[in-house]
């Protein structure tokens, strides 16, 4: 069970899926899966038609415009804040609801001519002289400055202030040089019901600036409230309740607001929840035909009349409308698209709702997003909506893009629009195959539909043998829907359902595994991701970064291990036929398997974290037998993907430390026998010294003998001198071997110089010299007399004890000395 983390659900889940996933946690529920739309090619595309949509005013990304060109600074006079030093780059506009780049070099927005160098909302010292932050003087002397508020508009700077005396904090509107607001539109403001709008306290003109003096509203606004996430139920009925009650006592005055968006509706309170609408400035006054106007200013709310200047009243339905998509939803359909590719959804398609699951709540979103103003929905609808009324009729939108010539009805679902069929198709998987497999889509699409674009694709596919029929399915619902969020053969594939499978298939559920396998296998994230569903985009990205650093990982791991691991042992059999054909090699991970932990890795931290745990564990109980294995990397620093990796090539570093630690136990034991076998050598060199040197009468035999005893005693000692063993008995071995050398040295000495002796005796005592002494002393006497064989023998006795004793004394000392060893 990976970290248990709640996970909020895409709108096209079931309401099972919005229940806390048991598994990996979904770092991308915050961003829940909405309507997709053309790429940057499709905005190119568009781009020269969507200039003829433009307002001769300059217009913001967010559609911000103004009815005139905003003045510059120096033409108006407005204090202007540094923007910093001039330089080659284009400006970022900071301000959230404009975004647009500017030329190098200005300090103020060219769009919506506020300073470039945002103004943050803390610390701001309350008597501040620089820049907007000096209030005129009407103001100054009973308000200081607390903060700036983020939140500023296109006409005129916000400040929350406090009174001098002290009191509630405020909300300081300060308009710009030579705006001043209209005066009819300020009369009917005025008219407003409290309720629904902030209150403006005071107003005026100082110092050549329009000033108005509000009430503050602590909680922020609507975009704040949202923010958390979407918003479901009750609460998001108590919002489009709020909304439609503030904007009828609007239209009540005679005016619409024009610019409604989450950021203009403030909360004055939560339980029960009070909305309130502020941001007046460029409301304008109906009449009673549509009224010919600048384009409005914010574009992903803006309604399609209005982009050629032509609006009523309806114009804030259509953006009570968005507004309640964008919040049950949890993101606005137009998150992340260009102007040119709004501008050209506007003008050519109905607003996707596919992902809307509650079959009421559509009906009240189709009924606002119509693109028909006389046919979109307005107070009365909205009043019987909310009050539950059944006998609504279901809104139909025969604009571009709009609904079939004729139902088509598959099981309980009958589909008006495209976008329904694509969601029935999607909920009847099964039903939908056999339509497909038995040629009724086709031949409903050409004959009744006559929709040339659906039935070229279908013969397409058709011909495509090698497309797989879920696959052909699939493509077929993403033509229909293109922001459809995703699903495989009637279930959720957004992240959370992933994520689920990926835990259930870790729990060792097969169907689970095999799933995960197909779609990866079918691209069915891919074939998303190509129509422009980033959450799918975001998902195969990581995916495929996964499976791409496993398989270099994999190669260059194994690649380490073949050529570390110990070779084969001697006398080990080995299976020819398996090496030849690379039978031998560990085999990679299958994709059923692989694919759960990738997803794991990728999306659940607490999940790696566990593995690099256990791994550092397990591989340091590894490294004792093989320290290259550290090679491999250090678990605690190793990326996610390494370490399952790592985890896969276990069992072949299990097998080469096992393998080691019989080359190991080989070695001590060859060891340990060469201890023996040199001991023995040792100490029988030494006993047969030591028996040598007992003999009484030394001979050369015996001088050989000895030779060949301390020749063998120098060799072990060479043994042990040369040997880099440690081993206690090895040491203990050297260390009496070396201690006992110096008399071996010794002894070497005297049956070196004994041998000599005994070669210069050989001369003396050879039978020739005796011969002659015997006839020397036999005739001698008779010719000198008997004297002289008295002398001739003492000569005789004198030169053999001259040549025999220092022998006997040389043995003596042998033998002493080898008693020592």
């Amino acid at each position: 069970d990976l970290v248990r983390k709640g996970a909020r659900a895409t709108p096209a889940e079931t309401p099972a899926q919005h229940a806390p996933a048991e598994g990996i946690p979904n770092p991308a529920a915050d961003s829940a899966a909405s309507s997709s739309h053309p790429a940057a090619a499709a905005e190119s595309a568009v781009a020269g038609a969507v200039d003829s949509h433009r307002s001769p005013a300059a217009t913001s990304k967010s559609g911000a415009s103004t009815s005139r060109s905003a003045p510059s600074a120096a033409d108006s006079g407005a204090p202007i804040v540094d923007a910093g030093e001039t330089t080659d780059t284009p400006v970022v506009c900071p301000f959230a609801d404009c975004g647009q780049t500017n030329p190098p070099g200005r300090a103020r927005c060219l769009y919506c001519n506020r300073p470039l160098q945002r103004i943050e909302a803390s610390g701001a010292p309350a008597d501040s002289e620089s820049g907007l932050l000096r209030l005129p003087s009407a103001l100054r002397d009973h308000y200081r400055i607390v903060s700036v508020l983020p939140a500023v508009g296109a006409e005129a700077e916000l400040l929350i202030v406090e009174a001098r005396a002290g009191g509630p904090k405020r909300v300081a509107k300060i308009y710009r040089h030579g705006i001043v607001p209209k005066r009819e539109v300020q009369e009917r403001i005025a008219r407003v019901d409290p309720q629904y709008q902030v209150q403006t306290l005071e107003s005026g003109t100082s110092d050549g600036y329009a000033f108005e003096v509000m009430e503050y509203c602590e909680r922020g606004s609507l975009r704040d409230l949202m923010a958390a996430g979407s918003l479901q139920g009750e609460p998001l009925i108590a919002v489009i309740r709020e909304l439609a009650a503030a904007i009828a006592s609007v239209h009540t005055t005679g005016l619409v607001h024009r610019d409604l968006k989450p950021e203009n509706v403030l909360v004055r309170a939560v339980q029960p929840l009070d909305l309130v609408l502020t941001d007046f400035s460029i409301a304008s006054v109906m009449e009673s035909t549509q009224r010919f106007t600048s384009v409005a200013r914010t574009l992903p709310y803006a309604s399609p009349e209005s982009l050629s200047g032509v609006i009523d009243g309806k114009s804030d339905y259509w953006a009570l409308g968005m507004i309640a998509l964008e919040a049950a939803q949890g993101r606005h359909p137009f998150t992340g698209l260009s102007e040119a590719v709004i501008l050209h959804h506007l003008t050519t398609r109905s607003i996707d709702l596919v992902a809307i699951e509650d079959r009421n709540l559509r009906k009240l979103l189709r009924g606002l997003l119509l693109r028909d103003p006389a046919a979109r929905w307005g107070a009365d609808q909205l009043r019987r909506w909310l009050a539950g009324d059944a006998t609504l009729i279901e809104p139909l939108d025969q604009g571009p893009g709009g609904g079939f010539a004729e139902p088509y009805r598959i099981a309980s679902d009958v589909c008006q629009t495209p976008e329904q069929l694509a969601v029935a198709l999607a909920r009847n998987w099964v039903a939908g195959i056999a339509d497909l497999g038995n040629g009724q889509l086709l031949g409903w699409f050409r004959k009744v539909q006559k929709d040339h674009n659906v039935v070229r694709l279908l013969i397409e596919m058709n011909y495509e043998r090698k497309l797989h029929v879920d696959v052909q399915l699939l493509k077929l619902i993403l033509h229909l829907a293109p922001g459809i969020p995703p699903v495989w053969r009637g279930e959720s594939i957004a992240l959370p359902a992933i994520l689920a499978h990926a835990t259930r298939a870790l729990d060792g559920d097969d169907e689970a595994a095999q799933w995960l396998s197909a779609l990866y296998q079918f691209r069915v994230l891919e074939t998303y991701a190509h129509a422009g569903n980033e959450q799918a985009a975001d998902i195969v990205r990581r995916w495929n970064a996964a499976s791409d650093i496993f398989e270099a990982t994999w190669k260059r791991m194994l690649a380490l291990i073949q050529h570390k691991a110990p070779r084969r042992l001697p006398g080990e059999t080995i299976d020819v036929d398996a090496a030849r054909y690379g039978l031998t090699d560990p085999i990679r991970p299958s994709l059923s398997t692989l694919h759960p932990k990738l997803l794991a890795i990728t999306y659940d931290p607490a999940w790696a974290e566990r593995l690099r745990r256990r791994l550092l564990a397990e591989l340091a109980g590894l490294v004792a037998y093989c320290p290259w294995l550290s090679e491999l990397g250090d678990p605690l620093t190793m990326d996610s993907t390494s370490l399952l990796v790592l985890e896969s090539l276990l069992p072949e570093a299990r097998t080469a430390a096992e393998r080691q630690i019989r080359i190991n136990t080989k070695l001590r034991e060859e060891e340990a026998e060469t201890c023996r076998t040199t001991k023995a050598a040792l100490e029988a060199a030494i006993e047969d010294l030591q028996a040598l040197a007992q003999r009484r009468y030394p001979t050369a035999e015996v001088c050989r003998d000895l030779d060949d005893c301390l020749d063998r005693y120098a060799a072990v000692v060479a043994t042990l001198r040369a040997s880099g063993r440690s081993d206690t008995a090895w040491l203990e071995m050297r260390n009496l071997a070396m201690r006992k050398e110096p008399i071996a040295k010794r002894l070497r000495a005297l049956v070196d110089q004994l041998s000599e002796r005994l070669a210069v005796n050989t001369g003396w005592l050879d039978w020739r010299v005796g011969f002659f002494t015997f006839l020397t002393m036999l005739i001698g006497p008779r010719f000198l007399g008997p004297r002289y064989l008295l002398v001739l023998l003492l000569i005789v006795v004198g030169v053999i004890t001259w040549r025999l004793l220092p022998n006997f004394v040389l043995m003596r000392d042998i033998r002493t000395l080898a008693a020592k060893m």
